[in-house]
């Protein structure tokens, strides 16, 4: 008869490295919409500060010194008031820094999990059934959190996988570039033989 403790234990490690997986990947989709946040914000300052400038030129100064026509001085400005307000609109319509709080709060909700597992690790001969429900509970309860996409997902654990296995390589070789750990694990990865169904 199996012992009850190592079930608890396996089924601990399983939902630790679940949790540790939708951390990394929440994560780095915090870490995207942050940036393009950040990026469209440094943009619309960025064209705002032409617009400003613009304002201040006179059609004749243009044509004496870059030999620039009115009509084009009028269609250079029409044209970086548009994309500036057109960004304006996708960055309301997109909301990447409420998308990015949204993934940063279920990141602290899988920690959250993580500590909890850390906890009933440590009284593992005393686990009873109730805790691992009531951890289930805690793990699926996720109805506040943004979702991951069939699309996202993929490519996502694979980034979770290969920040793993990056981090296992640097333990060995602290010093070496990440690149080279990157070729090095690409070409053991060719070498290996293909797995049977």
């Amino acid at each position: 008869m199996s012992n009850p403790s190592n079930s608890f234990t396996e089924q601990l490690k399983t939902m630790n490295r679940r949790a540790n997986q939708m951390a990394t990947m929440h994560s780095k989709l915090r870490d995207d919409y942050a940036w393009w946040n950040s990026a469209t914000n440094v943009f619309l300052l960025i064209f705002s500060a032409c617009l400003l400038s613009i304002a201040f030129i006179s059609d004749d100064f243009l044509q004496r010194t870059i030999g620039m026509s009115p009509d084009t001085f009028k269609w250079v400005n029409g044209i970086t008031a548009t994309a500036n307000f057109s960004v304006s609109l996708v960055l309301l319509a997109w909301q990447p820094a409420e998308k990015a709080a949204a993934h940063a709060q279920a990141v602290n909700h899988y920690a959250k999990i993580r500590y909890e597992i850390k906890r009933l690790e440590a009284k593992a001969n005393q686990l009873t059934e109730d805790d691992i429900n009531s951890l289930e509970e805690s793990y699926f309860d996720t109805k506040d959190l943004p979702g991951i996409s069939e699309r996202q997902f993929l490519p996502l654990k694979q980034w979770h996988l290969l920040k793993v296995a990056l981090s296992k390589e640097l333990d060995v070789n602290p010093y070496a570039p990440l690149w080279f750990l990157r070729l090095k694990m690409w070409l053991r990865g060719r070498k290996r033989p293909p797995t049977q169904p």
